[in-house]
């Protein structure tokens, strides 16, 4: 995200005519620094979870072709 484009936005929401696209970026920055977590942080480990089980699951099928 560009800083003129979080500063219009943060302009924008404290005027009270953000846009809901505007609101999401102000707040999703003050929950990052308050939690302490972006989310994209989270989105990111949710997609390395998802890749990690079928990995997980692909070498499980694998062995058990192997022992059949």
């Amino acid at each position: 995200m560009e800083k003129l484009e979080f500063s219009k936005a943060v302009d924008a929401y404290l005027s009270k005519t953000a846009s809901s696209w505007q609101e999401f970026m102000v707040e999703d920055h003050f929950d990052s620094f308050r939690f302490g977590r972006d989310v994209l942080d989270f989105f990111h480990e949710s997609k390395v979870n998802k890749i990690k089980k079928r990995v997980y699951d692909a070498i499980i099928k694998k062995i058990r072709e192997t022992e059949s």
